[in-house]
C-alpha cells in the first residue's frame, strides 16, 4: 500500500492510497464540535487536490466524541460527500461502545454515499477493495463540479471554519 500524506491535523491524518486510489482517514483522540469542524474543513481541501470515490475511515483510535458532533456530521458534512463523487465509505468503528452508538446516530439519516461499518481495518479494506462502483450522483447532477466545490466552500465557511 503506497500512501501519500495529505493532512496531519489535530484529530485526523489523511492519506491518499495510491495503490487503491482512495482516501484513508485515521481519526484519533477526543473529537469535539470545534475540532471536527476544523478538521473537516481541512479535509474538504483534500477534495480539491483530486477526486475520490472511496474512503477508508478509521475510528479505531478515537477515545471520545462529544454529543454535538454526531448531529453536525449527519446534517452538515457527510451529506455533501456524495456531491463530491464519494460512493462508498468503509467505516472502522471505535472499540468504545458509546462512540459506536454515536456513529450509528451519524449514519442513521445518511442515504448516500453507501457506508458499511466494520470492527477491523483488514475486513474494511477487503470490502472497499472489491466494491463495484457506479456514479449516479455525479452523472445525474445538474451542477458542475465547480459549482459543487463553490457550494461546499461556502457551506464550510458559514460553519465558522477558521482553519
Amino acid at each position: 500500500m503506497e500512501q501519500e500524506l495529505l493532512l496531519a491535523a489535530s484529530n485526523v491524518t489523511a492519506y491518499y492510497d495510491r495503490t487503491n486510489n482512495w482516501l484513508y482517514l485515521d481519526w484519533h483522540g477526543e473529537i469535539t464540535l470545534d475540532s471536527v469542524r476544523s478538521n473537516c474543513l481541512q479535509l474538504a481541501r483534500c477534495f480539491l487536490i483530486r477526486r475520490y470515490k472511496r474512503i477508508l475511515n478509521d475510528n479505531t483510535n478515537v477515545t471520545k466524541i462529544t454529543p454535538e458532533v454526531a448531529p453536525w456530521l449527519a446534517d452538515d458534512f457527510l451529506p455533501y460527500l456524495r456531491l463530491l463523487g464519494i460512493e462508498y465509505v468503509a467505516w472502522i468503528c471505535s472499540p468504545d461502545m458509546h462512540i459506536q452508538n454515536d456513529t450509528e446516530i451519524v449514519l442513521e439519516k445518511l442515504t448516500s454515499p453507501v457506508v458499511a461499518l466494520f470492527d477491523d481495518v483488514a475486513t474494511a479494506y477487503a470490502w472497499l477493495s472489491v466494491a463495484k462502483f457506479q456514479s449516479p450522483v455525479m452523472l445525474n447532477s445538474p451542477q458542475s463540479f465547480t459549482q459543487i466545490m463553490t457550494a461546499l466552500k461556502e457551506r464550510i465557511s458559514s460553519l465558522g471554519g477558521n482553519a
